[in-house]
């Protein structure tokens, strides 16, 4: 096992009624004017926004709201955010909804203390700056479990990345399973993989320890709950313990000791740059192919993977056959929570020209089990059109 420090500063209400329960507690602790940040019209269409609202009014706070976050958040718009939270002097900011949202409010943070810009600090000048903003989390969807790390992903439009910055860790996130019960199948299975893939990065990067047994239960959890959603999507037990498997896997403690394989990651973050799909709907597609073209190189992990979580026979079969076989139950399940295993299944055409500036600027990974060239990764995002 590698050298490794660990913290984790995130305070976590996890429950029903939890802005009322524990919001005013914790609001005595900033000034009088706080700007929540949040997506499309859901929030205000299920009550969110205005239970919010209420709440920190009857806290004494000045709301400045914030809206329009798109699900693949652009750096454009982080920037008007930042821009606000400067012109209105606020104290505080809360991200009401998930990933996107919550990835957005972490930049926004990073930048809204400092006068030069963000993107180019951190991006360009690999400079993080020493104070950031406080923010909290309401969240109002699971998946991503950007509420418990620092980091948040961005597209640039004007120039086509995708990055992920550094921003501070949040003071509290609040977790109600109840805003999870409104949301539609389609939009919240995405988020199950995501988290799935979450743990399946962390699982395949080189090097085994004891996280990796923790990791395969958490797996499991998130498959056979992702497989009983889809049976009783009404059920809020269920989605409760999908929840806190998004939060789970990213309180970093699976990363530790161990590097992770974040290739698959890596070449959607950039193609994500051009199409602004839905993170996990393109991980989807993309990592089952990915797997194909790198699990000769780690037979062992892959076979653990196949008989451990994906609950392959080993009887009478070679490693290979157990590997590949456990790759196999990876797209039955993606094709279970209803997601596409094709860019096309997904209404998103790949030209070679995309595929090639993808694989030529994406991150490629040297701690995975076989570093890939950038030829390999343009036919792994060709072989998913």
């Amino acid at each position: 096992m590698e050298n490794f420090i660990y913290h984790m500063p995130v305070k976590v209400y996890f429950g029903t009624d939890g802005v009322a329960k524990y919001l005013p507690a914790e609001m005595k602790k900033y000034g009088d004017r706080v700007m929540v940040v949040y997506g499309g019209g859901s929030v205000k269409r299920n009550g969110t926004l205005d239970t919010l609202k209420k709440t920190l009014a009857e806290c004494g706070k000045e709301v400045i709201e914030f809206g329009g976050i798109a699900s693949s958040p652009t750096y454009e718009k982080i920037r008007e955010g930042i821009a606000l939270y400067k012109k209105e002097n606020a104290d505080l900011i809360i991200a009401l909804g998930g990933g996107s949202v919550v990835d957005s409010v972490k930049i926004m943070a990073a930048g809204a203390l400092i006068d030069e810009d963000i993107w180019d600090e951190q991006v360009n000048h690999h400079r993080v700056p020493e104070k950031m903003a406080h923010y909290a989390v309401v969240l109002t969807i699971s998946g991503a479990g950007a509420e418990m790390d620092h980091l948040g992903a961005c597209t640039y439009e004007e120039i086509h990345q995708k990055k992920t910055l550094m921003g501070p860790y949040a003071d509290f996130v609040i977790e109600d399973p109840t805003y999870l019960m409104s949301i539609p199948l389609h939009v919240f299975t995405p988020g199950v993989y995501d988290s799935l893939s979450h743990c399946m990065e962390s699982y395949f990067g080189r090097g085994e320890n004891v996280w990796d047994e923790i990791n395969e239960s958490l797996m499991k959890n998130i498959i056979r709950n992702g497989k009983a959603l889809m049976e009783n999507p009404d059920s809020m037990e269920i989605r409760s313990n999908l929840m806190w498997d998004s939060s789970l896997i990213q309180s970093f403690s699976f990363y530790m000791g161990k590097p992770g394989d974040f290739q698959a990651h890596g070449i959607e973050n950039m193609l994500a740059a051009y199409t602004h799909k839905t993170h996990g709907i393109q991980l989807a597609i993309l990592q089952p192919v990915y797997y194909d073209h790198i699990y000769r190189d780690d037979l062992n992990k892959f076979r653990k993977f196949a008989v451990n979580v994906m609950e392959v026979s080993p009887n009478s079969k070679t490693d290979e056959e157990i590997a590949a076989e456990g790759i196999a139950k990876l797209r039955e399940f993606i094709k279970v929570l209803k997601l596409p295993v094709t860019f096309a299944e997904a209404g998103v055409e790949i030209s070679d020209e995309t595929a090639k500036a993808v694989s030529e600027t994406c991150n490629v990974s040297t701690t995975n089990a076989r570093t890939l060239s950038r030829e390999e990764i343009f036919e792994i995002i060709c072989s998913c059109r």
